[in-house]
């Protein structure tokens, strides 16, 4: 089953200072990684420039975290969006703690890599290695093109041998993607087919609706919760694209619960919410 969050591009938009920007995007990424969410989806506040550019902000980021540390110099070069990339967490995925010797790797084991060349049918791959290693080039749908990330499963180490896997072989957590329309919340919703939950205070309490959520969850398709910004909740930000929350979510939970605070952080919402989440996709509840 496939999970993703929606968040606003406005998370970021709370302070002007690239490092407090840096400190809230590693919350996030956290957040998807500790709970092994699929997907990151940044939707729009509004048509603006500051929108889209806290989306930017914001999707460089999460990707820079999601990104191995062998290969982050490889896949991005120097920009001002990660001047304070030091700020960010590590997150210690699976995927981020593969031997960094050949010696240490394991015949039919999987890493990242990025395609650095293609020639005579063959693809050089870049993959924290003392040397590079050699793929043929795969059937399509998998990814080729020089510059991209791909799922390497190494063959035979002594011959530096390997082959472009899908990410759906890997064994382990291979981390988040990101994703950034050009929409607004109520724009993307109705865009997409997928269980739609929403996350507000104005929502019945979680606890009370778990048995449909446990039938949603287990309908097989996409699921998709979405957070509201840190100045509007989601029945607001809906209202003012004339949008009603039931015409566009299948349910609307409030995971908090009485809160003690006036209101609740997006990113705090996170580590409420994201637990049940994972709970409802592994079946726990």
């Amino acid at each position: 089953m496939q999970v993703s969050i929606l968040l606003p591009a406005s998370v970021l938009g709370v302070s002007e200072d690239l490092r407090i920007k840096t400190f809230r995007a590693g919350l996030v990424g956290r957040a998807a990684a500790i709970f092994m969410v699929d997907e990151i989806i940044i939707y729009l506040d509004h048509h603006d420039a500051e929108s889209i550019g806290n989306q930017k902000v914001f999707s460089k980021l999460l990707n820079y975290m999601v990104v191995p540390q062998y290969l982050r110099r490889l896949v991005f070069k120097k920009q001002e969006e990660l001047r304070f990339a030091g700020l960010l967490p590590p997150l210690k995925i699976p995927s981020h703690t593969v031997p960094a010797s050949l010696k240490h790797v394991k015949p039919g084991s999987f890493r990242l890599a990025v395609v650095v060349k293609a020639e005579r049918g063959r693809l050089v791959l870049e993959a924290g290695l003392e040397k590079t290693l050699l793929a043929p080039v795969p059937d399509p749908p998998l990814e080729t093109k020089v510059g991209s990330i791909v799922l390497a499963k190494v063959e035979d180490p002594s011959r530096l041998s390997a082959r472009i896997a899908s990410p759906r072989e890997s064994p382990f957590y291979l981390g988040y993607r990101v994703s950034t329309p050009r929409r607004t919340l109520g724009e993307f919703l109705r865009s997409v087919d997928a269980v739609k939950i929403g996350t507000s205070k104005y929502g019945e309490p979680v606890w009370r609706r778990l048995g449909e959520l446990r039938r949603l969850f287990s309908s097989g398709k996409r699921v998709m919760v979405a957070f509201g910004s840190p100045s509007m909740g989601l029945r607001e930000m809906l209202a003012g694209e004339g949008v009603r929350v039931e015409d566009v979510f299948s349910i609307l939970v409030n995971t908090v619960g009485e809160q003690g605070v006036e209101t609740v952080r997006t990113e705090e919402a996170l580590y409420i919410t994201l637990p049940l989440v994972a709970s409802l996709v592994r079946g726990y509840w």
